[in-house]
């Protein structure tokens, strides 16, 4: 069976994700915030779903820890009645705890909904009661009571404080960015509530943990804790991981190769070593989320030329940010790509009249 759950980015949402991969071997995951992520990520599964349909027999969509507006739940329920009529055999499920879904669950049945436990509790024995485990969940029982007393704030109940920790860390573990890198940054998360796991039993573990929390980090991105401080360990990891995408990353301007990246954020330390390592690379930009355009070079290529020309920006010349106009936020590094594309291309038409030799995708 090939399984795609969906679920929210805080603690409750990838401790169902967590609990999850203790049940099913086949999972893809995907995760979104509330808002137009939610649609954004159930279009990603239709997609999916329909590509692999003829690959698989069996599938079970599993979204946690998110409510579904009535049209979301009918765009769910309409996408797997195709596929069945295809000859798939498509489960839904839902298991979540606001309040907020009631409609949707009151009109499909595989949405359920209990507002008196944590979506990380109810995934957790609803699996438990419906699958076989692939190992022991004697530890992640532990934890699953550790999210609920957090998560639905039952203060001085178990684990309470340590799902403080545990809540603040899931938060602040953004040192690999999830829409670059959407699996490591899940698997780090996961290293890091495997440590927990063994914390909950200890006296004065909350404590503890916190304590040890930024070591363990340091260790989860593959660092020498006692040797590398953070910045390094975690541009280093980033690096290397975007190394990796060097040819579906790249972008070219006035004969110059750059690198563009997504959300990043604060990338001087992050783009200075990526150029130093990556020598075929002239420049560096990184778009966030409102269409802010960060340039960095290390003095092969005048960026403030650049951003002044297309983004209405300045600075330096080996650091130079501006913005792209008209930029539409998406959950999608190629639609953010795509965007880029188009700012360069619109602006070689308007001071040429034609899409020659200067710019090059």
């Amino acid at each position: 069976m090939q399984v795609f759950h969906l679920s929210h980015i805080d603690l409750d949402g990838y401790g169902c994700q967590f609990i999850s991969h203790h049940f099913f071997e086949n999972i893809t995951y995907y995760n979104a915030n509330y808002g137009r992520e939610v649609s954004a990520r159930l279009h990603e599964i239709a997609d999916a779903l329909q590509a692999q349909a003829n690959q698989h027999k069996q599938f079970l969509v599993l979204v946690t820890d998110l409510n579904l507006s009535l049209g979301e739940a009918e765009f769910l329920q309409k996408q797997s009645d195709g596929l069945r009529s295809q000859g798939a055999e498509v489960q839904l499920l839902l298991l979540d705890h606001h309040i907020t879904g009631k409609e949707a669950a009151e009109t499909y049945h595989w949405y359920h909904l209990d507002v008196d436990r944590s979506a990380s509790k109810i995934t957790f024995e609803t699996l438990k009661a419906q699958y076989p485990p692939l190992q022991d969940l004697t530890s992640l029982e532990s934890m699953v009571e550790m999210i609920n007393s957090i998560d639905i704030w039952k203060e001085g109940e178990f684990g309470f404080e340590l799902g403080k920790v545990c809540m603040r860390m899931i938060a602040g573990s953004s040192e690999l960015n999830r829409f670059m890198f959407d699996t490591e940054h899940r698997n780090y998360k996961f290293a890091l509530l495997e440590q927990a796991q063994d914390y909950i039993a200890k006296e004065n573990g909350a404590v503890i943990f916190d304590n040890d929390l930024f070591r363990l980090k340091k260790i989860a991105l593959g660092g020498n804790p006692d040797q590398e401080i953070m910045d390094n360990i975690a541009s280093n990891a980033q690096v290397a991981l975007l190394s990796q995408k060097k040819e579906e990353c790249s972008v070219y301007c006035e004969g110059k190769r750059g690198f563009l990246s997504y959300s990043m954020g604060g990338i001087s330390v992050l783009a200075n070593l990526f150029l130093c390592q990556n020598s075929e690379f002239d420049f560096y930009m990184d778009v966030n989320p409102r269409g802010n355009v960060s340039l960095r070079s290390n003095g092969k290529c005048d960026v403030s030329n650049l951003s002044k020309q297309y983004f209405n920006g300045g600075g330096h010349k080996n650091a130079s940010g501006g913005r792209i106009e008209g930029f539409k936020e998406s959950f999608s590094y190629y639609d953010i790509k795509e965007q880029v594309e188009k700012a360069l291309n619109k602006t070689t038409e308007t001071d040429y009249g034609f899409f020659g030799n200067r710019f090059q995708f």
